[in-house]
Parts: C-alpha cells; structure tokens; sequence
C-alpha cells in the first residue's frame, strides 16, 4: 500500500475539517479547549471543558452531531513526530483512523477527526 493510498484509508479528507485548535489548562487535569470546525459548507466555534485534549475534542464533536466513541488507541514515535491509531465506534460502526502531529494531542485530535470522517453519515 502506498502512502497515499494510507492516508486515503486511514486518514482521509472529509466534510469534518478541523481549522484552528486553543488548548488553555484549568483546574486539576482539566482544560478548556476552543476550535473553529467545518462540517461541510458551515462553520462552528466550539468550545469544551474536559480532562484531556482528547476529552474536549470528543464532546466538541458529539455538540456538533459527528461524535465517535474511542474504542482503543495506541501511540509510537515515528522520526520526529508523534503517530496516533485510533479504533473508533459511532452507530455500531467501527474503523481505524490515524494521526500525526508534534505531541500526542496533536496527533490524537488528528486521528479523531479523521475517524469522525470515516463514520459520518
């Protein structure tokens, strides 16, 4: 399989595109995250308080109607990135997806989008 056709599988373009991502810590483990997210043609700013990037990103998306459950994940470090694989669930359908980025967050918040596209309706 070609890197393309990888990225075409595991972490395609979609209606769902996630544009810009704030991440500000508050109290304990948790923290306040505001993006701007596309879903087709429509522009949403989001915000969400959760524990974790990861938990934010997922209730942001869920607010919009394009949520999926994580099932598993599993992080490496590949070079100099951070490579995220997700299974994710939404209707009693699964599929894998995957991410990159500088830190795991990144990478994670990237593997999620791309399995929130995979799922969408």
């Amino acid at each position: 399989m070609t890197t393309a056709n990888f990225d075409q599988t595991y972490a395609p373009d979609g209606r769902i595109a996630l544009h810009t991502l704030s991440v500000e810590p508050t109290r304990g483990d948790t923290v306040t995250c505001r993006a701007r997210i596309t879903l087709g043609r429509r522009s949403h700013e989001v915000s969400a308080t959760a524990v974790g990037t990861i938990g934010a990103m997922t209730e942001m998306l869920y607010a919009l109607g394009a949520g999926v459950e994580i099932v598993s994940l599993s992080q490496e470090h590949v070079d100099d990135e951070i490579v995220t694989y997700l299974r994710c669930e939404r209707n009693a359908r699964q599929c894998v997806s995957y991410g990159r980025g500088r830190t795991g967050d990144e990478a994670a918040v990237n593997a999620l989008i791309a399995g929130a596209n995979q799922l969408s309706d």
